[in-house]
Formats: C-alpha cells, sequence, structure tokens
C-alpha cells in the first residue's frame, strides 16, 4: 500500500532503463552524473516537483507515470529528507546515541521483559506511564521516610533493652555477691600472685563472653535483614480487610454524563440526516417493523410445535368435547347439558389457541391446512416484499451515515464509553446504561482487592517465588503462607540467639563486677569498725525500674511507627503493581504496534535521531547509526495518502566493519516492507550480502549506460 519507485527511463530507449525493486535494490556502477539524476528523482517525490526524467511509480496496487501531474494527484508536497550519505553517518557513529534513544530503539525488541521496559523507556513517552512512577515515586519516598523512623526507634529500642539488660545483670550479680563479697582478708588473705591470676582469668572471660555478644547481634541482624514485613502486611490486609464504605463511583458519574451528550449528539446528527426524505430512525422504526411483521407471518404459515403435554391435555379436552355433545342430543337435560357442552368447546379453544392451532380439524390435518391458507401466503409474500424495501431504504441511510466523519468519530467515542462503562459495571445491563452509572457504588478505598494480590506477588517474586501473569488471589496467598512458614523458623533462631545474648551479657555483668572488686581496698576484718559485708541493692533495683519503663515507652513507640510504617509498605506495593501493570499493557500495545508497523516505535523521532544528543548514557556508534535510520524510515511513513515514499542510501555505510554493516543492512531488510530502499554503492560486501538475501527480497541492479 505505500508508493515505489519501480522505473527511471531518462531518454526513452529500452536500454537506458533503471528497474528497481519494490524492497531493496543495490544499484553499482553509477557514474556521478547517474547517481544526481537518482538522487533528484527520489528528491522529488515526496516534495511533489520535476522528477528530470520519465519513470513508473506504483501505489495502492496502481502503476502510475512519474512526473509533476502525477505526485501532485497523490498529494505529494512535503519536503523531508530522502537521502542519506556518508557525511550524516559519519557524525552518528562519532557521537554514540543518547540514553532516550537507545531507550526507544530497544523499546522495539520483541523479547523485552517488563523490568527492561521501564528501565530504558524514558520520561514524557507514556504519560500513564509516567503517573504510574510518580505515584510510585511519591509511595517509596514515603516509606523510606516511616522506614527511617521506625529504624530510629528500632535502635533505642535495642539501646533501652540492652540497658535493661545490664541493669538485671549487676542486680542478679549484686545478689550473687552478698554470699561471695570476694573480700581480701588482712590475715590468711590470697596472695598477690593468686590476685593476678584471678584478674587474668576473669578479664579472658569477660573477652570470651564479649565475643559471643558480638556473634549472637551479628546473626541477629542478618536475619533480621530477612524483610517479611511486607508480605505479612498484604496478606493481613486481603484476610482482615477493613470495613469498607461504599460511596458513588466519580468515573460512574463521569461516563454516565459522556454517554447521554454522545448519545444525544448521535441522536441528532442522525436526525438531520435524510435519504428520499426517509430520517435515519425513520428507516430504523420501518426496518425493525417489517421484521416483526415477516416474523409473525412466518409463524402464521409454520406447523406449531406441541409438547406431550400439549397433546395429552388438548387430547382430553376433545374427549369432554364429545361427551358433552353426546349428552346435548340426548332427550334430558337439554340446556345443562348445552352449557356444558359451550364450556367444554372454550376449554378446548383456549388451549388451541395457545398451543397455535385455529381449530381442532386443523389439529387433526397438521401443517397442511396452514400452507394452504392463501390469505396467510399472501400476508408472507407483502412481509418479505417490505422488508427487501426496508433493508434497502435502511443500507442506502446508513451509507450515507457512515461517509459523515462527525457521525463515524462520535460511535467511536460513544462506544468506547461504552466499553468502559460494561467494564465498571461488572457485565451487560438491560436497563439504562446513565442511570446505572449514576447508582453505582464503589469501596470508598483506594485499594482492591485486585491491587492487593498484584502488589503481593510483586513482593513473592523479590525473594524469589515468581507466579507470572495474573495469578490468582488464592494462589497467591498460598504460596504467601508457604513462604511466612518457612520464614518462622528465622523468628525461632532469632529468639534463640536473643537467649544467648542475654546470657552473656548477664554473665558478662557478673565477671566485670567480680573485676572490679579485685581492686577494692584490702579490707581488715579483725578490726574493731570493719565494714558490713551486705550489699545495698536498691539503687540497682531502681535502676532496672527506670529500664524496664524507658523500654515499654520506647517499644509502644516503636509499634506506632511501625503501623505507619504498614501503611507505607502497603501503599509501595501496590504502587509497584499497579507501575509493573501499566508497563505491561503498553509493553503488550508496544508489541502489536510493533508487529504491525515496525517502524512505529521510531514515529517522531527524526529531529532527535538526526542530533544523537551526547546527554545521558551512551550507547554503541552501530545502535547510533540503526536508531538513526530507523527514525529516517519512520519519517517517510506516511508523506501522504499515497504512504511512504523511498529512501535513498547513498553509499552511507561505507567504513563500517563487516559485523555492523551485516547488522544494520538486515535491519533495512526488516523495516523495507515498509519504506522501499535504494542503496547505491559499489561496495563489495554490500553486493555479497544483497545476492544471499535472494531476489524476493532484494536485487542487484546494474547502472544502465545512461547512469
Amino acid at each position: 500500500s505505500d508508493m515505489r519507485l519501480l522505473q527511471l527511463d531518462p531518454n526513452g530507449t529500452e536500454d537506458g532503463v533503471l528497474d528497481l525493486h519494490p524492497m531493496i535494490t543495490v544499484v553499482r556502477g553509477l557514474r556521478p552524473e547517474g547517481r544526481a539524476l537518482l538522487q533528484r528523482a527520489v528528491l522529488a517525490l515526496p516534495r511533489g516537483d520535476e522528477p528530470g526524467c520519465r519513470g513508473l511509480l506504483e501505489s495502492h496496487g496502481i502503476f502510475l507515470d512519474l512526473d509533476a501531474a502525477t505526485l501532485s494527484m497523490l498529494g505529494m508536497g512535503t519536503d523531508v529528507d530522502v537521502v542519506v550519505d556518508s557525511t550524516e553517518v559519519a557524525k552518528v557513529v562519532d557521537r554514540p546515541v543518547a540514553a532516550p534513544v537507545a531507550a526507544l530503539h530497544l523499546a522495539a525488541d520483541d523479547e523485552l521483559t517488563v523490568e527492561r521496559f521501564l528501565e530504558i523507556t524514558p520520561e514524557g513517552r507514556f504519560p500513564a506511564l509516567d503517573a504510574a512512577r510518580h505515584n510510585q515515586n511519591d509511595a517509596r519516598e514515603a516509606l523510606a521516610i516511616f522506614r527511617q523512623a521506625a529504624d530510629v526507634v528500632r535502635v533505642e529500642v535495642e539501646a533501652v533493652a540492652a540497658t535493661r539488660r545490664r541493669a538485671e545483670a549487676a542486680l542478679a550479680a549484686a545478689r550473687s555477691s552478698e554470699s561471695h563479697p570476694h573480700l581480701r582478708l588482712v590475715e590468711g588473705g590470697a596472695s598477690d600472685d593468686e590476685v593476678a591470676g584471678e584478674r587474668q582469668r576473669l578479664e579472658a572471660e569477660v573477652a570470651e563472653l564479649e565475643a559471643v555478644i558480638q556473634r549472637a547481634s551479628s546473626g541477629i541482624s542478618e536475619l533480621r535483614a530477612l524483610d517479611v514485613r511486607p508480605i505479612q502486611v498484604l496478606v493481613e490486609a486481603l484476610r482482615n480487610p477493613e470495613p469498607v464504605e461504599l460511596v458513588s463511583s466519580e468515573r460512574g458519574a463521569e461516563l454516565a454524563d459522556e454517554f447521554e451528550t454522545l448519545r444525544r449528539g448521535v441522536d441528532e446528527l442522525e436526525a438531520t440526516v435524510q435519504v428520499g426524505g426517509v430520517t435515519f430512525a425513520g428507516a430504523m422504526s420501518r426496518l425493525e417493523a417489517a421484521r416483526a411483521e415477516l416474523a409473525e407471518a412466518e409463524r402464521s404459515m409454520s406447523k406449531p410445535e406441541l409438547s406431550p403435554a400439549d397433546v395429552a391435555e388438548l387430547e382430553a379436552a376433545h374427549e369432554e368435547v364429545l361427551d358433552a355433545e353426546r349428552k346435548a342430543s340426548g332427550g334430558l337435560g337439554k340446556r345443562a347439558a348445552a352449557k356444558r357442552l359451550e364450556e367444554a368447546r372454550d376449554a378446548e379453544q383456549a388451549i388451541l389457541d395457545r398451543v397455535g392451532y385455529p381449530t381442532w380439524s386443523s389439529y387433526v390435518m397438521g401443517a397442511s391446512l396452514f400452507t394452504i391458507d392463501p390469505l396467510a401466503q399472501e400476508r408472507l409474500n407483502q412481509a418479505k416484499f417490505d422488508l427487501e424495501a426496508a433493508e434497502a431504504s435502511w443500507a442506502e441511510i446508513s451509507a450515507e451515515m457512515q461517509a459523515h466523519p462527525e457521525h463515524r468519530d462520535l460511535l467511536e467515542r460513544l462506544e468506547a464509553v461504552y466499553l468502559e462503562a460494561i467494564d465498571l459495571l461488572g457485565g451487560d445491563h438491560e436497563e439504562d446504561i446513565a442511570s446505572a452509572l449514576r447508582q453505582l457504588k464503589v469501596a470508598k478505598r483506594e485499594v482492591t482487592a485486585e491491587e492487593l494480590v498484584d502488589a503481593l506477588a510483586y513482593q513473592l517474586e523479590l525473594v524469589g517465588f515468581p507466579l507470572g501473569s495474573s495469578p490468582t488471589e488464592d494462589r497467591t496467598l498460598l504460596i504467601a503462607d508457604a513462604f511466612l512458614e518457612e520464614a518462622s523458623g528465622v523468628q525461632d533462631r532469632i529468639a534463640e540467639l536473643e537467649g544467648e545474648r542475654a546470657e552473656a551479657e548477664q554473665a558478662q555483668a557478673l565477671a566485670e563486677r567480680q573485676l572490679a572488686q579485685l581492686d577494692e581496698p584490702v579490707i581488715d576484718l579483725t578490726a574493731d569498725d570493719a565494714p558490713d559485708a551486705e550489699v545495698d541493692l536498691a539503687p540497682l533495683e531502681e535502676a532496672l525500674a527506670a529500664a524496664v519503663e524507658d523500654e515499654r515507652d520506647t517499644v509502644e513507640l516503636l509499634e506506632a511507627r511501625e503501623a505507619l510504617l504498614d501503611a507505607a509498605i502497603q501503599a509501595e506495593s501496590v504502587a509497584t503493581g499497579k507501575l509493573k501493570k501499566v508497563a505491561a499493557d503498553l509493553l503488550r500495545d508496544e508489541a502489536e504496534r510493533h508487529a504491525a508497523d515496525p517502524l512505529a516505535a521510531f514515529e517522531g523521532l527524526e529531529q532527535l535521531a538526526a542530533e544523537v544528543a551526547p546527554a545521558g548514557e551512551e550507547g554503541s556508534a552501530r545502535e547510533a547509526l540503526e536508531v538513526y535510520l530507523m527514525a529516517r524510515l519512520a519519517a517517510l511513513r506516511a508523506v501522504s495518502f499515497a504512504g511512504s515514499v523511498p529512501l535513498l542510501v547513498d553509499d552511507a555505510l561505507q567504513g563500517l566493519d563487516r559485523d555492523d554493516l551485516t547488522h544494520v543492512l538486515d535491519k533495512l531488510d526488516r523495516m523495507a516492507d515498509a519504506v522501499q530502499v535504494i542503496y547505491a554503492t559499489d561496495d563489495d560486501h554490500v553486493v555479497s550480502w544483497a545476492e544471499e538475501r535472494g531476489f524476493e527480497r532484494v536485487a542487484v541492479v546494474d547502472a544502465p549506460a545512461t547512469f
């Protein structure tokens, strides 16, 4: 359906014609004058200029002469650049492609994942994706703030807990020392060597216990790094949702207003269109009436179908009629018998009317009575004639309406609104769509169960449980429960390590107290004023009580911070799930669009590709050149209603290594279905590539003498 340049004929002689392949032509042996002639003809196509020679075009399956009049008829008159030369390519290769261009190039990859799509797609390309990213960024910022606040309080909890454990250890040590004061006596006491040995033993014990405490703390930190809280929060939100308050749907009201406005617009437009004095509504009413009349006429000509129960009921009623007739013909009670006969016949006729037979005789004779009814046959024939006339009238006015651009636009918009409304309402509605939309109630909360399931699936994927696309709620919860059950062993191990640390801290406090007592002054127990060996526990008990109170207050603060953190986790998980869903939908749409039109991904990038901005992350030179050529091709896709115009590559790829050249040529071949490519070169590798491709896709043409 695109424009193809098939021939150039400078002098009207058969041996001077340059034949071109509709896909890719490699033209070799061009002289400078022939190259200029070819370039002038190709440049003239989009501009509608005089091509400088005669030739042959093909557009939409129609062969046309190449001249200015033909180009004008085809609506040409656009100044687009259709020639790529080596100077342009050199500039592109010297400045590798900027990240935004590379991203759009990679967006055309057939095997792109959602994650890679998000990574490479720049802002500004898809408004819906930008909005989802913005929501995710906001949610992540809030989550970071609440997580940091909770972490600060967790550190405080750990500090006050350590203070409480030290107070407990000190109190335990003090109570233990009441019976073992470890006082050195003047007479018969321990020697200096014994004291030095005891000091060395206690110092080694303190160091060993410190190492145990450090190992336990390190293990606790590592195990706590496995954050199961997002999964726990989402599972709880799914299993025990907050009470839902139903409110009127804002989107439903918007759709109702839009539906009614569009419906009025369609009705008003249809009322203005007439064919032969018949309006759109009149033609539709006539058609519906004709169809109803034909159906009724056909029913009057067809044999009614009776069920066994109908047959039994009808025959029993007829027996009643026969019995009443016999009794009415007797000598006595004629008046009563006549009344009974009348009632029996009425009852029989009621059954006949219900099952579709006018009389008992017609029932006995079957369908034959219907087929020979001349009035019924005439009615059927007239109904068929009326329907044909109504359909012809409807076809005329429908064609008139379809040709009306405003009517087509209104119907497309109305259909889009209708489909969204049906989806919002949860299925087809026989009632008034607008009323149903205005009466629609939705949950006041913003997060739906489906969004929570998507968010939970995303969190499970992060810990190594990919569920694929569109996982069900039951399956997602089942896997989440299995993961949490497995992770519960981690909590048990954390509790064990905390117990080991507490025991080590108590033992360390006792050893440190014993070590400190070694430095206390020597007490002479023989003196009259020898001090009492009892230890005052009151300060230690007060310190412990204060530490317990501080820990309780800090834990309460942590619980409040974690409640906010839970809400932030849920919001971030849902926002991330929405982002991935939007990205997946866009990726699917882009894949379908790219499959239908390989150059669609590069539409509108000709300026960006021409500049090849140096800012941002840089890609390879080959990638830069590939994107540049794709954007140039995309700019030629729809110059007018005639379709695309050819691209002339004027020996532009010289200097590329063999692998890069082959890769770029393969890319051009893939796009040649959309845009014809004419490659002027004497490069042997290009010629070899073309010959390997085969004449179905590429032709190698030697320039005739005139070129």
